[in-house]
């Protein structure tokens, strides 16, 4: 069975502008998409139903909190991946940890206030846990973290 939600092109415009401001009234939504505001409400009603809009996150800029540095972390580790999380939990304002399968065993998001910041903190996981390879690619900018570059509306399979 197929679990992936049928959305149309214009449930997709939907979403991107419920993603751009989540506080947009229905008759600005209906206006953008041509259709009525009762139409509006009955797609955004179905999209929840279907699980597609869970609800709304606000994404702080974290500049204002004095976060300047994005990276990524990849490891090569016999350690335990588990201990290594929660250290990068305790230590660090680690966004997403992930064991994975490829080049590296364990990945981590994180930011960081600077790059001395970032470098004490990997180099202290490098020698706590006697990782043998960590690679740390620091983003260029702070991501904006918005999916108006994606297009939601699923491939049709052919």
């Amino acid at each position: 069975m197929d679990d992936t939600a049928e959305i149309d092109d214009t449930d997709n415009k939907i979403l991107h502008i419920l993603i751009e401001d989540a506080r947009t009234s229905l008759k600005d939504i209906a206006k953008e998409c041509n259709v009525s505001s009762v139409s509006v409400l009955n797609r955004i009603k179905r999209l929840k139903k279907l699980g597609v809009i869970t609800g709304a996150t606000l994404f702080t800029d974290l500049r204002l909190l004095g976060f300047h540095i994005v990276a990524t972390i990849g490891m090569e580790t016999d350690s335990n991946s588990d201990e290594i999380i929660n250290y990068f939990k305790q230590n660090t304002y680690l966004i997403e940890p992930a064991t994975s399968v490829g080049e590296y065993d364990l990945c981590a998001l994180i930011y960081a206030e600077n790059i001395s910041n970032l470098n004490e903190k990997t180099e202290a996981v490098r020698k706590r846990f006697g990782i043998r390879k960590v690679i740390v690619n620091v983003w260029s900018g702070i991501p904006h973290l918005t999916l108006e570059n994606i297009d939601l509306n699923p491939m049709k399979k052919g």
